[in-house]
């Protein structure tokens, strides 16, 4: 599938649409992308005003590697932040949001760590060898999707049921060897695919003044599945578990570890009654962590059980009702003191008007805690087609983060009294060209506000909400296909952010590089399919903290690729990353890997 705002790939386009969310996305059929981020539900993302990119399994493989970040470096207005190589904390900015204000799902189940200092999602637990698609939404949409929605939202899917499978084996630079693959079966009435994969590497020094290896170990598996018993009546399940064992610095250079397990399912009915559709599920996660130091095991587990509700029912011409509510209950437990839980419900509801070339959206969301009260949030989206191939779009939106239990409840730095964080955010953009063509481009204008933002007092070491920060900028995206066995691709953020509070008001965030782009090409060479490839990121130099005394660096780091098909079934391929061997940081006083070379086999049957 091509993904929005068009990534020119070599390849032809494979319209492939899996399983998100609450909802399975099939293939449109007439080349058009299908997502949901917007609404919950599927459409397509030409009828949307929000400025949503999808990266497909096409994409996602032909950048090769276990590294998330190389993936999600395609995304405009995304940055990622990492206490040392592939495995250690990483944590991913939408728009300079900070990383618990970006809500991820995995196959439609909600993945934070609840028992994490601000309920993020640490993507070293998401390796991309079994991911088959992400959509990434950008800015706030907390009217669909509630509660740390703020930043944006990344939906992730794994391998969907299909007939057949792949295998992946590759090897390379500091003795890294990862293996992936996937089978299955998919048909009318039935289909399951399983799939597993395999991450070692000894890893290099997460400490930059170390010289011990920070290795990493992850095994992850995991099943999706559908069964339908009628016409009109679908059911669907998933489970994945990862289970990744971190060497870490936090301290020095050490040896301490950080061993991580992470389970999740979700279980869903999709119906459709009288052209109402109806999809019900549940979804259940649980991350448990033990972490060593000098200060001795650190033991933390959280759990989030969850039921959701989400129908689409037509209610006049050209007007469509989406509504839904759930149930939601999350606990954790530490060794340090921490024991407690938390409930949440909601509901929701937004009305679409759709006429020819215009369309419109508008709804509000009721959120409910058993401490903080009660939480309303409204959105609006628009988006126009001026011609085939102008089209101008704008969205509006609150969104909110509850404070995470740990804020609330910690024995030394929690607040009961804490309130939600609350945004404000505005785009407008206009996309040129179309999708498939010779050439397509968007700019995209955002500003986001947040308010009582939870900081924590070192003074006190307590929690509490006092902060008030602006983030505000320029996206623009370009693809040209001058030949048809060559494609060019851009992307360019421009970011401004300003903490508007406390001792440092007025300086920016930290960790939150005002330029960033990523350039890519690839040439499909009449040489038997031979394809070479090239990424090159370029990241403009940040501040490190919010009081602006440590300073990161910018950086160039350039990849490249080639790919060669043997037969039918097989695929060589091969990569150098960091061709420069630059030395660089995303966060102060930790290393970042320098050039390394890797080669692997792929099959498909």
């Amino acid at each position: 599938m091509r993904k929005h705002l068009y990534y020119l790939t070599s390849a032809a386009a494979v319209i492939s649409a899996p399983a998100m969310a609450q909802e399975a996305v099939e293939p449109a059929g007439d080349g058009s992308v299908i997502v949901v981020a917007a609404t919950g539900v599927a459409e397509d993302i030409e009828t949307t005003g929000k400025a949503i990119t999808v990266l497909d399994e096409l994409e996602i493989e032909s950048v090769q590697g276990g590294d998330i970040a190389r993936v999600l470096q395609r995304v405009p207005g995304v940055t990622l932040n990492r206490n040392g190589g592939v495995g250690s904390t990483s944590a991913v900015r939408i728009r300079g949001s900070s990383n618990d204000q970006v809500l991820t799902l995995i196959d439609g189940v909600r993945v934070a760590d609840p028992s994490s200092i601000a309920n993020g999602y640490d993507f070293t637990n998401l390796l991309p060898g079994n991911v088959e698609r992400i959509e990434v939404l950008r800015g706030t949409n907390s009217t669909i999707w509630g509660s740390s929605a703020v930043g944006g939202v990344v939906l992730v899917t794994t391998a969907r049921p299909r007939t057949g499978g792949s295998v992946s084996v590759e090897y390379g630079s500091r003795d890294t060897l990862y293996l992936s693959g996937d089978a299955g079966y998919a048909g009318d009435r039935f289909g399951i695919t399983a799939y597993g994969s395999l991450y070692d590497t000894e890893g290099f020094s997460a400490l930059a003044a170390g010289t011990e290896k920070d290795g990493f170990r992850q095994e992850a598996f995991g099943a999706n599945g559908y069964a339908a018993l009628s016409d009109s009546l679908t059911l669907r399940a998933s489970v994945r578990h990862a289970d990744s064992l971190v060497d870490i610095d936090n301290f020095g250079d050490t040896a301490d570890t950080q061993d991580t397990d992470q389970t999740s399912l979700s279980v869903s009915a999709e119906a459709m009654v009288d052209n109402v559709e109806i999809v019900a599920s549940y979804s259940f996660a649980k991350t448990d962590r033990v972490s060593t130091s000098i200060f001795g095991p650190f033991i933390a587990d959280g759990s989030l059980n969850r039921v959701d509700l989400r129908t689409r029912a037509p209610v006049a011409a050209g007007v469509t009702l989406h509504s839904g509510g759930y149930f939601e209950w999350t606990d954790y437990r530490t060794n340090f003191g921490g024991d407690d839980k938390l409930e949440r419900r909601g509901a929701y509801a937004q009305l679409d008007y759709d006429a020819g070339p215009l369309h419109l959206a508008a709804g509000a969301r009721l959120d409910d805690g058993t401490l903080f009260g009660s939480e309303v949030t409204l959105g609006a989206d628009a988006s126009y087609r001026f011609s085939e191939t102008v089209r101008a779009r704008a969205s509006f939106g609150q969104g909110y983060k509850a404070p995470s239990l740990f804020q609330l409840y910690d024995a030394f730095s929690g607040n009961p009294a804490l309130t939600p964080e609350e945004s404000t955010n505005f785009d407008f953009g206009l996309d040129f060209g179309e999708r498939g063509g010779m050439a397509f481009g968007a700019v995209t204008l955002f500003y986001r506000d947040i308010e009582n933002q939870i900081d924590f007092d070192p003074g006190t070491f307590v929690y509490f909400n006092t902060g008030q920060a602006r983030a505000q900028g320029v996206e623009v995206e370009a693809g040209f296909n001058p030949v048809p066995r060559l494609g060019l691709q851009a992307v360019y953020t421009f970011l401004d952010t300003e903490n508007r509070s406390g001792a440092n008001a007025g300086n920016a965030l930290g960790r939150r590089p005002r330029h960033s782009a990523t350039l890519a090409a690839d040439w499909t060479t009449p040489l038997a399919g031979l394809v070479l490839g090239a990424d090159l990121r370029i990241v403009g130099s940040s501040f490190d903290n919010d009081a602006n005394t440590v300073r990161l660096d910018g950086y160039e780091v350039l990849d490249l690729r080639v790919s060669l098909p043997v037969g039918s079934i097989f695929e060589v391929f091969g990569r150098v990353e960091n061709v420069w061997d630059e030395d660089y940081q995303t966060a102060a006083g930790f290393n970042t890997a320098g050039r390394g070379v890797f080669g692997g086999v792929r099959a498909r049957f």
